[in-house]
């Protein structure tokens, strides 16, 4: 199942959006998992998990060390997209960004 991720605001109106139709960050999610931090971690094919606005510079800290294992193609292009929908998402007040598993 893939990990598709939704910037929204506190009523749930979508601002934004990454279909993981591919799989592609589903595939990631080990690299995921092991990165050392307090956010990347709980990101879960399997599951579901919301990152707040003080949580969003750390989740974008270990997504940016995440990149630099990814050495190209179609999963580093879906991770460059993850990064720029969070950043977008960093500093809009009363918004979250969203992971959704199966």
């Amino acid at each position: 199942m893939g990990i598709n991720v939704y910037w929204k605001n506190e009523r749930g109106e979508v601002l934004g959006e990454l279909s993981d139709a591919d799989f592609l960050l589903s595939n990631l999610s080990k690299l995921l998992y092991q990165q050392p931090g307090s956010c990347a971690r709980y990101i879960d094919p399997a599951g579901d998990a919301c990152f707040n606005q003080l949580q969003l510079p750390d989740l974008l800290s270990e997504l940016h060390q995440v990149r630099t294992k990814v050495a190209g193609g179609r999963p580093a292009k879906q991770l460059d997209d993850l990064i720029a929908l969070v950043s977008e998402a960093h500093g809009t007040t009363h918004s979250y960004v969203w992971f959704l598993g199966d």
